[in-house]
């Protein structure tokens, strides 16, 4: 054929062109340094506010609140504290060396390993009929008598 219709994928900072065709060029990553510039280019407006013709203090209060919110938004931004990181991930970056991560669902099909200790309500709770799993509980059994 002369020319072809299919879309010829790409991956544009790690989002592919056919799941978001603005990826090449859309709003996918604006950058830390347009958002620290940005940002203290609006503080700097914020507290230039405060020179003017208003007598009340009103204002003056709201324009240092919300300035002091933007700067402190923009230096934890710009610090990015790694606190708690390591209690909300769980990678294979910080498992132990030779760690190999048992076949879960292996297990639980045939009800060994820590699926073997299960009491009828938890295999239950699992959706797993403990009637139709006796009897390779009986076997599991009979290789912990051995």
């Amino acid at each position: 054929m002369a020319g072809s219709h299919e879309i010829a994928p790409s991956v544009h900072n790690g989002v592919s062109t056919l799941d978001e065709p603005s990826a090449a060029w859309g709003w996918h990553d604006i950058g830390q340094h347009a958002i620290q510039l940005s940002g203290w280019i609006s503080v700097f407006f914020l507290l230039a506010y405060n020179f003017g013709n208003h007598e009340g203090h009103v204002e003056t209060i709201y324009l240092f609140a919300f300035a002091i919110l933007i700067a402190v938004g923009l230096l934890i931004q710009l610090f990015k504290p790694s606190f708690g990181k390591q209690q909300r991930t769980l990678t294979a970056h910080n498992k132990p060396l030779g760690h190999h991560e048992p076949d879960w669902a292996y297990l639980q099909s045939t009800v060994s390993g820590p699926y073997a200790k299960l009491n009828d309500a938890e295999l239950r709770a699992l959706n797993i009929e403990p009637s139709r799993v006796a009897h390779l509980r009986e076997i599991e059994r009979e290789n912990e008598k051995a």
